[in-house]
């Protein structure tokens, strides 16, 4: 017989089972959303070894164009969107962030993160000694340059040590005589009017960066050495051995298709070139003005978790997960050869690496390594960055159009005070 005690109890105990299911679904329905710029494949490794290490927790990632990337952030992280849980940072741009509100504090978490990054790549992620992002990946560049177009043209193939290192003087010769022979274009940055791969044109000529003064929120942009760096650039486009009129997407593949002797690009650059069919290729370390010193850009993505994400502990997973677990960081290049930041991760990674290109791999190892410890130098960091780089953007692309060199400048260091002092 079943009496009211043992009902109550068979009630209790089915409300208890039913709550228990009810958490295990509502676990199995978390889903989190990772906004980079990057295509889904480069994600897809980190991502399917964090939901295998995480059951339950399942990551959508959504690739925005990085043109629009810093809008996407400003409407939705600045309009307090819960949809956001970790995001992809541009570095440079994180001190501007933190001055708006967009990113959470990580001060937290400095003793996990201080012994698995060198104090630069440490100042990186902070904001006035504030931990704001967590680190991701680190960058460098390299020369390719076309083996068959050099030898058309009776070219020695450049090495790849350091003491091989050309001048743009020389390379620009040899551009030229692979035209010559044949090559539609003789040379080109990959990232063909954006300050991240044009600032060591600049900086190599001792011009500095374009920003200076406290906080880098002071444009120097007409100085005589800057008027000398982009007099340079805009004569690659007025020779043409540059491409004028396409945008910086469709310059890699000119490369690619073997329309192009040299070109200046990321090792993310590697995976492409070495799959395409019928493309003999070298690589060289990236050239320098005579007289001036070697420079190389460096830098690139963070990781970020938002303010407003409605599951702050699954998203700092997540966060952690590709940024101090060395696996997991591993994960997020094993798709995109660049270098990550967490030492135990670039062990893990330069293991990786050269037996994965046997045919170039340990000279683009080898030229990552010295460029990184010689000649690398970050993007200016300023609340003012991305107003700067969007003007200097559009500067280079006037300059690559034909545009007068120190009247473009001095227009855009006109527009750099106006907008820059209202920061300050």
């Amino acid at each position: 017989m079943i009496t009211l005690k043992n009902a109550a109890r068979a009630a209790a105990l089915a409300a208890a089972l039913s709550s228990v299911s009810m958490v295990a679904v509502l676990a199995a329905d978390v889903k989190l959303t990772l906004i980079s710029a990057e295509r889904d494949e480069v994600l897809a490794p980190v991502i399917e070894a964090f939901e295998a290490a995480n059951p339950g927790i399942t990551v959508e990632h959504q690739s925005i164009p990085f043109e629009s990337m810093n809008a996407a952030i400003e409407a939705r992280i600045g309009g307090g969107d819960d949809s956001i849980d970790v995001l992809l940072v541009d570095s440079p741009r994180v001190a501007a962030m933190v001055s708006r509100g967009y990113l959470k504090s990580l001060e937290d978490l400095r003793s996990e993160i201080e012994p698995l990054v060198t104090p630069v790549a440490l100042d990186a992620l902070s904001v006035d000694g504030t931990i704001y992002t967590l680190p991701l990946w680190t960058s460098t560049q390299v020369m390719y340059y076309n083996k068959d177009l050099l030898d058309k043209a009776g070219i020695p193939h450049p090495g790849s040590d350091q003491e091989d290192r050309l001048t743009y003087d020389e390379v620009l010769e040899q551009a030229k005589k692979a035209q010559e022979a044949g090559a539609k274009y003789g040379f080109a940055f990959e990232q063909i009017d954006r300050y991240y791969q044009l600032q060591p044109i600049f900086e190599g000529l001792g011009a500095g960066s374009g920003l200076t003064g406290e906080g880098n929120l002071n444009p120097d942009i007409t100085n005589e050495k800057w008027i000398e760096g982009a007099s340079f650039y805009a004569k690659l486009f007025e020779d043409g051995i540059s491409p004028r009129g396409i945008p910086t997407g469709q310059v890699p593949p000119l490369f690619a298709a073997g329309e192009m002797a040299f070109i200046v690009g990321g090792p993310w650059q590697l995976a492409g070139y070495t799959n395409t069919e019928g493309l003999n290729f070298g690589v060289a370390p990236v050239p320098y003005h005579a007289g001036g010193k070697p420079v190389t850009p460096t830098g690139s993505w963070a990781l970020a978790v938002s303010p407003h994400s409605s599951k702050p502990e699954e998203a700092m997973k997540l966060a952690k997960f590709m940024s101090l677990d060395p696996q997991g960081a591993f994960k997020t290049v094993e798709a995109n050869p660049i270098p990550p930041v967490n030492l135990e991760a670039f062990a893990i990674y330069a293991d990786w690496f050269a037996p994965k290109f046997p045919e170039n791999g340990a000279d683009v190892q080898k030229i990552m390594g010295y460029e990184l410890r010689d000649t690398a130098v970050s993007r200016p960091l300023s609340a003012g960055f991305v107003a700067f780089e969007e003007v200097m953007n559009r500067v280079f692309g006037d300059l690559r159009n034909g545009a007068d060199v120190k009247a473009t400048l001095e227009d855009a260091q006109r527009e750099l005070n106006s907008t820059l002092s209202r920061i300050q």
